[in-house]
């Protein structure tokens, strides 16, 4: 664990230097804002392809009574987090190079309700609310982020799955435009968060038209 924690920081300063550690340990542990809207996906919009997996990259859905998977560093930290989630019935989703996972995103079929983040999502029939949508930064630019999105769209729309929606942080751009790329739209509904010492406050509303992305 130590060895995992070690390595994370230092790919995390080589990344983005110290100032930016600071900056982010600031925002993780003291104080600090963000601006989301949530993206929608309908079947008739849907622009996905068939996923292509190649070389060592694989996909993995648990079942339920599956174990997590072996995780990358950078996703280590979360097994706990993970586990939570499977067991209380979240279809986990991942994705592997060389048997090592490097990439998740978690779905719910139903509401979702998180009592810490004060947040709900009615999740309707024929709904999927996917979450906690990660891939490791170094795979980024080895086309795993596409091909893991096509992977989950296909998984969802072989479930019967006819509009899909997550939120996005106006300040994930690459986030935002892999989701655009597929086919998602905003759908007019604004999430901001505001986290003080480790709490988190929500606040949901509504607008017209397009709010787009904003600079970090």
């Amino acid at each position: 664990m130590a060895d995992a924690r070690a390595t994370r920081w230092r790919r995390r300063v080589a990344a983005i230097g110290w100032r930016g550690v600071l900056r982010k340990a600031f925002g993780d542990h003291v104080y600090r804002r963000s601006d989301s809207v949530v993206l929608e996906c309908r079947r008739e919009w849907s622009r996905h392809a068939p996923p292509r997996a190649s070389g060592d990259l694989t996909f993995l859905t648990l079942a339920a009574g599956d174990a997590i998977p072996p995780l990358c560093a950078w996703l280590a930290h979360r097994r706990a987090d993970f586990s939570a989630m499977h067991a209380t019935g979240k279809l986990g989703l991942f994705v592997l190079r060389a048997g090592v996972a490097v990439g998740c995103a978690w779905i719910a079929f139903e509401d979702h309700h998180d009592p810490a983040a004060r947040e709900h999502y009615r999740v309707a029939p024929g709904e999927a609310y996917h979450y906690c949508w990660l891939v490791d930064p170094v795979e980024r630019t080895r086309g795993t982020t596409l091909a893991f999105a096509r992977h989950v769209l296909a998984v969802l729309a072989a479930r019967g799955v006819t509009r899909q929606f997550g939120v996005v942080d106006r300040t994930n751009r690459a986030s935002y435009r892999v989701l655009q790329h597929f086919g998602y739209r905003e759908c007019g509904i604004r999430v901001r968060h505001i986290y003080l010492l480790h709490r988190r406050w929500t606040r949901v509303a509504q607008y017209d038209g397009t709010l787009g992305l904003i600079a970090a």
